[in-house]
């Protein structure tokens, strides 16, 4: 989600790109692996600029009919959207991006999602910027209301520290026991006057009527800002947070990247940092490290990590996958040094943790063929309640076609890969599912013994640039190989719609902003409930702009 702040991450990581073999590409392909290089040369996520000169594609429907056809049985989950008032995007309506969802584990019609959502103006910054809302729906996702996550941001009434972040977003959901539902942000300064990182926090507001009402926001990290509300040096940016809840208790975890600077913000590390509330998200404990330290490090997994996914297991053991760095050195430069999807577990409520590296993770290059968004090969993992068994997720360009000679990438193939586990120890050999076109931004959900994948994809665009979005489903995570693609947008979409950035000779490159994952969730009933940015706006009511996305869909298996 942030902004800037790691761009101090390149000058180390120039010379930590690691340099890999995909076994199942071509023997002479070659591909740049890793995930905090990827995320560094990307991270500027608010490329808008305020010159009215710039115009991003959605200025180009204003006045005129929106060109896509009614979206049913896909379901526009914005309501009350707003218009961008100036810069770029003046006249569109609000983008929201970047997706969570979740259902409620004993009422299958209560589910909640959110985003990045875009639709408040922000004064300070004279813009509209991100902030959190909840989309809550008590018939099945049939309709929806939008809610605003209270207390975050100057744009959402914060107070004291609150009221220094400008920004707030990297929405994830989750169900605990009853209706309570948790909501974790990313908050986000757009400024250092004291030099250092931007102000950062992770925090978690809380509801008990299963979404419709949310207390004030707990921090679980803060830094760069006092008590006070003023602005403190820091050189820690906390990023990415991701969470899970005890369905049967008031236990939640929240996992997130802590990424840690010296004293002159040269890069150091950016662990996964994972901590514990017992009190339904009212107290959060001191945050615990997840992968091995650089302090007598001799090879194997690196704190150079990021994309943190956790679930809870009926034993109450804690699973957490992430993208990581696996080296032979700290300096990562080896030949056979590699990005890997790793998961860890924990049997004491997440004091301490055992890895276990699931497949090497052959990440994308900057962006997909003929894109411009940015991308990343984060996993996602899900558990079944049923059968114990964990399936971990992610998408990358293991297919993907590298000049022999130099490593760049021609033409880019992603694919979802999948994998199981009964034990978080062991990981079935990973599967390969998509088609011969790009799948990327992977979800995954479970339950009963199913299990569904979903992503987007480029294989029902003929040029190779719109978007859709699919699933796979199954009958257990071995049968998804022999799963058909099925399509759940009802047209392809153009994902350059939003955000715009200048190249430094001032031409525009639009749609370089999509989000940074998707999601799906399963309820008892055993519909699934997928969540994407969709790029059609609201067919009748506006024009193309970037919008939350769902719809309800029964289970073939």
């Amino acid at each position: 989600m942030r902004r800037s702040a790691i761009l101090g991450v390149l000058g180390l990581l120039g010379s930590l790109a690691l340099v890999a073999t995909p076994a199942t590409a071509a023997p002479s392909a070659v591909a740049v692996h890793n995930p905090l290089l990827k995320q560094t040369l990307a991270e500027e996520e608010e490329p808008d600029p305020d010159d009215p000169a710039q115009s991003a594609l959605c200025q180009s429907f204003l006045g005129q009919p929106n060109p896509y056809p009614a979206t049913a049985p896909n379901v526009d989950q914005i309501v009350g959207d707003t218009v961008v008032p100036v810069g770029s995007q003046a006249g569109c309506s609000a983008a929201q991006n970047e997706t969570t969802i979740a259902v409620n584990t004993r009422n299958p019609y209560n589910i909640v999602g959110g985003a990045n959502d875009y639709r408040l103006f922000n004064a300070r910054e004279n813009r509209n910027d991100s902030s959190s809302f909840a989309y809550t729906s008590f018939n099945g996702g049939r309709t929806w209301s939008n809610i605003m996550i209270p207390g975050l941001t100057i744009t959402s009434g914060g107070t004291g520290a609150f009221h220094w972040f400008d920004g707030s977003g990297d929405p994830v959901v989750a169900f605990g026991p009853g209706n309570t539902v948790y909501f974790a942000s990313l908050l986000f300064s757009r400024s250092t006057p004291l030099g250092g990182q931007e102000a950062s926090a992770i925090v978690v507001n809380t509801s008990h009527d299963g979404g419709l009402h949310w207390g004030p926001p707990r921090v679980v990290a803060m830094d760069g800002v006092n008590p006070d509300g003023t602005p403190t040096v820091t050189h820690i940016f906390n990023d990415k947070p991701w969470m899970a809840a005890d369905p049967s208790s008031g236990r939640v975890y929240v996992s997130w990247t802590r990424f840690t600077y010296d004293s002159k913000d040269n890069y150091v590390e950016s662990p996964i940092m994972v901590s514990a509330s017992v009190d339904f998200g009212t107290h959060f404990a001191a945050p615990v490290r997840i992968p091995p330290s650089l302090d007598g490090f001799s090879g194997g997994i690196t704190p150079f990590d990021q994309g943190s996914n956790p679930q809870v297991g009926n034993d109450g053991q804690l699973y957490v996958a992430y993208e990581a760095s696996v080296c032979a050195t700290a300096a990562c430069d080896s030949a056979g040094d590699r990005d890997a999807t790793v998961v860890a577990t924990s049997t004491d409520h997440g004091r301490t943790f055992r890895h276990a590296i699931v497949d090497t993770n052959y990440d994308f290059p900057a962006t997909l063929t003929g894109e411009n968004f940015r991308l990343n090969s984060y996993p996602q993992l899900a558990y079944d309640r049923l059968n114990g068994k964990l399936t971990v997720v992610w998408s990358d360009d293991r297919n993907g076609l590298y000049d022999p000679a130099t490593g760049a990438s021609v033409r880019t193939n992603g694919d979802n890969v999948v994998s199981s586990s009964g034990n978080g120890k062991t990981w079935s050999r990973p599967l390969v599912i998509g088609t011969p076109q790009d799948e990327f931004f992977s979800a995954v959900a479970a339950r009963d013994g199913k299990v569904a994948i979903t992503s987007y994809t480029r294989h029902y665009d003929p040029n190779g640039i719109n978007l859709d979005y699919a699933y796979w489903s199954a009958s257990g995570t071995r049968s998804l190989s022999r799963a058909a693609t099925q399509r759940i947008t009802t047209v392809s979409e153009n994902p350059q719609v939003q955000f715009l950035s200048v190249n430094p000779d001032g031409t525009e490159v639009q749609g370089v902003f999509i989000g940074d994952y998707s999601a799906v969730a399963i309820g008892a009933d055993l519909r699934i409930h997928p969540s994407w940015t969709d790029f059609r706006g609201n067919p009748g009511v506006n024009t193309p702009n970037q919008d939350a996305y769902t719809q309800s869909i029964a289970l073939r298996h």
